[in-house]
C-alpha cells in the first residue's frame, strides 16, 4: 500500500462524502478507492468511516485522522510549491469560479491573459452566480460579491464594487426622475431575484442610510439580463458601475438620484479552510488585483 496515496484518497472520500464521487474525480474505479481506504484502515487498525447504503460518515478516529492528514498533505504541497517558486514557473491545474456579470465582463479576459503568461497551467473558469461548495466542487479559488455567509472558509478582501441607480433615458422622459428615495415606490424596480431585502431598498445618501419600499417590475438572476431590462425602459434599478459605465457614457443609461447609491459590494477571493494557499492561486489573485485597479467603479486593495 502506498500510504501517501491512500491518505490523499481518504481525504477526498471524506470531503466528498462518497466513494463513487471520489473515484470519478481521481480517475479510479469505486472498488479501487474502497480498497485503498480499507487498506489504510487495516494499517491503522481502526475504522475511519461508517459505511451504510445511503451515506458515509466519519468515525471519531476518522475525524482525527482527517485533520492530521489534511495538514500533512498541505505541508507536502507547500514544500513542492516553494521549490516550484524557485523556477518561477507555475504548473498544474487551477479551477476558478466567479459571478457571471463581472466574471464575463472583466475576469475572463484577465484569467485568459494569466494563462498565456503561464502556459504550464491548465485553468478551468466557471462563471455562474451560485455559491459553489469549494470542497465538493474542487474549486481552488472563488470570487464572490457581497457579504460572506459560509463558515469554514478563508477569504481575502480584494476591494469593493460601486453600485448606482440607473434607468433608460426613455423611461425617465416618460415617468420622470424621482427627486427623493420615497418616490421610488411609484416607479417600477428592476432587481436581482435573490435580493434578501425583498420589496425594500437601502440606499446611502447625504445623511446616511435610508430604507424605502419599492415595487418590482422585473427580476432576474443575471447581471446582463438586468442591464438589458433597464436599457429597455422597464424601470429603475441598481447596477454595478463597472458593468454600466460604458452605457452611461454612450447615453443608453442615465443615473437616477445621483446623491444616493447602494452600499458598495465587497469583492472577495475565497479559498477552502486549509492553511496553505498554493502559489498559483496567490499569483492569479495578485494579477487580478493589479489589473482590476484600472476599472471604473472598482476600488481594489493593494496586492501586497
Amino acid at each position: 500500500m502506498d500510504r501517501f496515496t491512500a491518505m490523499a484518497t481518504f481525504v477526498r472520500v471524506a470531503e466528498l462524502g462518497s466513494l463513487s464521487a471520489a473515484a470519478r474525480e481521481l480517475g479510479l474505479t469505486q472498488p479501487a478507492v474502497s480498497q485503498q481506504v480499507a487498506a489504510l484502515e487495516g494499517h491503522l487498525r481502526t475504522r475511519l468511516l461508517n459505511r451504510s447504503t445511503r451515506k458515509l460518515t466519519l468515525t471519531a478516529s476518522g475525524e482525527t485522522y482527517l485533520a492530521r492528514a489534511r495538514q500533512i498533505l498541505d505541508e507536502v504541497a507547500e514544500v513542492e510549491d516553494d521549490l516550484l517558486s524557485l523556477s518561477s514557473e507555475l504548473k498544474g491545474s487551477l479551477r476558478v469560479q466567479a459571478p457571471s456579470g463581472i466574471g464575463q465582463r472583466y475576469l475572463a479576459a484577465l484569467i485568459v491573459e494569466f494563462q498565456c503568461q503561464h502556459p504550464g497551467l491548465t485553468i478551468e473558469l466557471i462563471l455562474d452566480d451560485h455559491v459553489a461548495d469549494l470542497v465538493e466542487e474542487d474549486v481552488d479559488v472563488a470570487f464572490r460579491l457581497g457579504a460572506l455567509t459560509s463558515a469554514g472558509l478563508v477569504a481575502r478582501k480584494l476591494g469593493s464594487v460601486a453600485r448606482i441607480l440607473v434607468a433608460s433615458p426613455g423611461y425617465v422622459a416618460t415617468h420622470g426622475n424621482p427627486a427623493t428615495p420615497n418616490e421610488l415606490a411609484r416607479h417600477g424596480h428592476v432587481r436581482f431575484s435573490w435580493t434578501p431585502a425583498g420589496e425594500h431598498l437601502t440606499l446611502i445618501g447625504p445623511l446616511g442610510p435610508v430604507t424605502v419600499d419599492v415595487r418590482s417590475s422585473f427580476r432576474a438572476n443575471n447581471s446582463f439580463v438586468l442591464v438589458e431590462a433597464l436599457r429597455s425602459g422597464l424601470g429603475i434599478g441598481g447596477v454595478q458601475l463597472p458593468l454600466a459605465q460604458d452605457l452611461i457614457e454612450r447615453g443608453e443609461l442615465v443615473r437616477v438620484m445621483e446623491d444616493y447609491a447602494y452600499p458598495p459590494m465587497e469583492l472577495h477571493a475565497v479559498y477552502s479552510s486549509r492553511r496553505f494557499v498554493p502559489l498559483k492561486v496567490r499569483a492569479l489573485v495578485d494579477h487580478l488585483i493589479t489589473e482590476l485597479a484600472q476599472v471604473p467603479g472598482l476600488e481594489m486593495r493593494s496586492s501586497k
